[in-house]
């Protein structure tokens, strides 16, 4: 009897070491964020399917001063998606088959990982797949990116005892030792980091702005008032390089408008331009207006860009994972 114990011990002892070297040799996942692998044989890709599709994934991300696609984008056909192609971190698979599906799978090949598949008898099936998850197609590649860059800024940050900020509104950021602090007071924080593109000064900044202000009037208004609270909190915390000058939102530019959840919150994300009141400067951001009902009060956090003759959509995405780490007790 002891020794059939002892067998079944050693079994699955040995079955244990197995199944942990088979999760340590998945191998990492390549690609960076905002990068896509588009699996899609050429005759589609350059028919209707890859127009639906262009639609979609190379629309523009709304509130950038110049065009700019939510994606880079490889396309391979299917039978070139093998050996190391298989470990990208974004794949998106659109091919025929017996029976319409949209599905998504993680970490199939490496990890991270994320795998869209839209598959359908014809045509205009997989059109309409498109078509119907459309805004899921985004958000799916979107949030997964957002995560993984979430966890590379988070690991050496400002402590909460360190910001004045976030022990008198009891909230945090996950902001990067690599900003430094502007301004730190009771009802508003700061952070900017000199930005570096390629190793190269190109003499702009990314910024952090975190506020609070009593809410006194229904949230679902607030939307009509976000300009407002942007100037005058520019024109109190924000000053541009010569005197008179502050931050306030782009006058010629309307803000793109959601209404969101943020950490169960209701909250309105807002893309849009900003410049420097009486100067040239100017630029995009990102910013969450969000509810804090428990508090009654609106609590924003906002990222501001500032970066001339580049392309800003990888930069915004980086800072808007930064301000989505905001939490509130």
């Amino acid at each position: 009897m002891r020794s059939i114990i002892l067998l079944i011990v050693i079994s699955l002892s040995f079955i244990s070491c197995e199944e942990g070297k088979e999760e340590k040799l998945q191998p990492r996942s390549v690609g960076r964020f905002n990068e896509l692998m588009l699996v899609i044989n050429h005759k589609d890709w350059e028919g209707n399917i890859g127009k639906e599709l262009n639609k979609v994934i190379a629309s523009d991300v709304v509130g950038l001063p110049q065009s700019e696609p939510q994606f880079a984008i490889t396309q391979i056909p299917q039978k070139g998606f093998k050996g190391f192609l298989k470990h990208n971190r974004n794949v998106l698979v659109v091919k025929k088959s017996k029976k319409a599906s949209f599905s998504v799978d993680y970490n199939v090949f490496s990890k991270p990982q994320i795998f869209v598949k839209i598959k359908g008898p014809d045509q205009t099936s997989i059109i309409k797949l498109i078509q119907d998850n459309s805004d899921k197609i985004i958000s799916l590649f979107k949030e997964h990116d957002l995560k993984m860059v979430q966890e590379r800024l988070s690991k050496n940050i400002h402590k909460k005892k360190s910001i004045h900020f976030y022990n008198k509104q009891k909230l945090t950021l996950k902001v990067p030792l690599e900003f430094n602090k502007v301004d730190d007071v009771s009802d508003f924080v700061w952070f900017r980091k000199h930005v570096q593109h390629y190793g190269h000064n190109i003499n702009g900044s990314f910024n952090i702005i975190a506020y609070s202000l009593p809410l006194n009037m229904p949230f679902e208004n607030i939307k009509d008032s976000i300009i407002s609270i942007r100037n005058s909190i520019g024109r109190k915390y924000l000053p541009g390089g010569k005197e008179g000058t502050f931050l306030i939102t782009e006058a010629a530019y309307t803000p793109h408008y959601l209404e969101v959840q943020f950490d169960n919150k209701k909250a309105f994300k807002v893309n849009g331009k900003w410049e420097v009141f009486n100067d040239f400067m100017a630029g995009p951001f990102v910013g969450y207006y969000i509810q804090d009902k428990k508090n009654k009060r609106l609590v924003v956090v906002e990222a501001i860009v500032y970066a001339p003759a580049i392309n800003k959509r990888d930069f915004i995405f980086e800072l808007e994972a930064i301000i989505r780490s905001l939490e509130i007790e």
